[in-house]
């Protein structure tokens, strides 16, 4: 599959000296000379293993790095950071490199990089638990549908990723959203521990008694800091749960039905705490047109009231709700999230109003409707709840930087995530998209409901979501990045992703 050249993310405030193919070469020699078993190289009789370990969740992120570097340890890890850094990072001859946890991350360079060395953490895939079962230990290359089948079986749950194939990694840094949102909280204000690897090579523990600045920055603050390598999430008892998908067409009168039931389940989730949806509208390339709603009861209660808004919609496609487990329904889900096609993400977020709901939904459509030329496109857009109560569970294991502590009502986050296979048209998904979030903005706008908050992990390459934490925040996270990385490896070797040295 031909790469696509990464859009820079990075402001004329970050001097980034681009990896030549000498250059990435020399990085990629020096690193096998040392750890020669670690390394993979496209031309070589191992060249297999290359292909495979490049693959990402959306062909946008598939890049052409100079040699995989695939760690089997944190110590192994540290290594080859000393190495890739031994220059500096203003010397021009620098090695710059990406980091892969799971790699589903759409944004071009996020996880991926061209020439460079891409960091493969796949092997850092350990999955335990406590002896006491109060937490869980997770390895950032491993996936979270690994966690679920591994862990869950010890009568334990956890915050974490919906789609299964998504890295532990990723989703630990940049928010996460799970159905045990209203529960417990964003996945990062659950996670208790973060093992790190610095731009010095040091290996440290970041919580709150031990690096407590890092450990809040780590949450939210994405791939600014170092490398993480494992988490300690906090776990609780659960024993199942009854849930699964129901889909109805996605025209009226389910559209305005489903919406209406979206804001009042928003409304009610902050006394309802043991129930999550996700509001997913589906237009696939075949003109098959749906709305598909994953719903769980977390507590295993069957058909809660707050539930019923949308399991009595009337006819229904498919329902599979049912009493199940997390792998079970973790499993579903990703039958309708397949791998081999390009995608994007782009995310505005705004108060939960109805109105604006309905101003929204009307935009979206203007916009699949402008793309009626893109072939073997399927045009997928999602509404997640963020009722306040999930921003209460922050601050008693030391806070996170995105800034939603003040907030005093509920939200809606809405994703468009189209997918397609031709390359021919990236640009025009990616001018669609920023469209989407110009016009759905200002819809919202009007209304007098729009909230700048700009979730990371949903966010286009255009978004700017550090910058959405406020200036504060901002300010807090330049100040650990300088700490832990004076030398700013991580804002000028590792050129992808969202930097804190970005503009606002």
């Amino acid at each position: 599959m031909k790469p696509f050249i990464q859009r820079s993310l990075c402001s004329s405030v970050v001097i980034l000296f681009l990896a030549t193919g000498a250059i990435g070469d020399s990085c990629c020699a020096k690193l096998s000379s040392t750890l020669p078993d670690a390394v993979f190289f496209p031309d070589s009789a191992a060249g297999g293993t290359y292909e495979g370990l490049n693959q990402r969740w959306s062909g946008t992120s598939i890049l052409a790095p100079g040699c995989i570097f695939r760690p089997s340890s944190s110590q192994e890890l540290s290594t080859a950071v000393q190495i890739l850094t031994a220059d500096g990072p203003g010397n021009e001859t620098a090695c710059q490199f990406a980091i892969k946890s799971g790699g589903h991350m759409a944004v071009p360079g996020a996880n991926d990089i061209n020439e460079g060395v891409s960091i493969n953490l796949v092997w850092l895939n350990e999955t335990s638990v406590s002896e006491d079962k109060s937490f869980v230990t997770l390895g950032a290359g491993g996936t979270w549908s690994n966690a679920y089948a591994t862990l869950t079986n010890d009568g334990i749950a956890f915050p974490g990723g919906l789609c299964g194939g998504t890295g532990i990694g990723g989703l630990s840094l940049g928010g996460g959203e799970s159905l045990f949102q209203p529960k417990v909280g964003w996945l990062i204000d659950n996670v208790l521990n973060y093992e790190v690897v610095l731009a010095s090579g040091e290996i440290v523990n970041a919580n709150q008694t031990s690096n407590p600045d890092l450990y809040r920055a780590l949450k939210g603050g994405s791939s600014n800091f170092g490398i993480v390598t494992k988490v300690d999430v906090a776990a609780f008892p659960f024993t199942g749960m009854w849930a699964g998908q129901i889909i109805v067409p996605a025209i009226e009168p389910w559209v305005s039905l489903v919406l209406a039931a979206t804001t009042n389940f928003t409304a009610n989730n902050n006394d309802n705490v043991n129930a999550g949806i996700q509001v997913v509208f589906t237009y696939l390339s075949n003109g098959t047109a749906v709305i598909d709603i994953a719903i769980a009861s977390t507590d295993g209660t069957v058909n809660p009231e707050i539930l019923q808004n949308f399991t009595s919609l009337q006819p229904q496609i498919l329902n599979t709700v049912g009493v199940r487990s997390l792998p079970s329904l973790v499993a579903e889900v990703d039958l309708v999230q397949p791998d081999g096609f390009r995608d994007l993400g782009a995310t505005v977020t705004f108060k939960n109003d109805l109105a604006t709901l309905d101003a929204v939904q009307a935009v979206t459509n203007e916009i699949y409707s402008e793309l009626t030329n893109v072939t073997d496109m399927d045009f997928l857009f999602n509404y997640v709840p963020q009722p306040k109560v999930i921003e209460t569970h922050s601050a008693a294991r030391g806070g996170n930087v995105l800034g939603l502590e003040a907030v005093d009502h509920d939200q809606i986050v809405a994703f468009l995530t189209p997918r397609w296979l031709d390359a021919a048209y990236d640009q025009v998904m990616y001018q669609a998209a920023d469209s989407w979030v110009e016009r759905a903005s200002a819809a919202a706008a009007a209304l007098g409901t729009l909230d700048s908050f700009v979730y990371l992990n949903f966010a286009a390459a255009s978004q700017k979501p550090i910058c959405s934490y406020g200036a504060d925040n901002v300010a807090f996270l330049r100040e650990v990045a300088l700490q832990y990385d004076p030398g700013q490896v991580f804002q000028r070797l590792v050129p992808g992703g969202f930097k804190v040295s970005q503009t606002c």
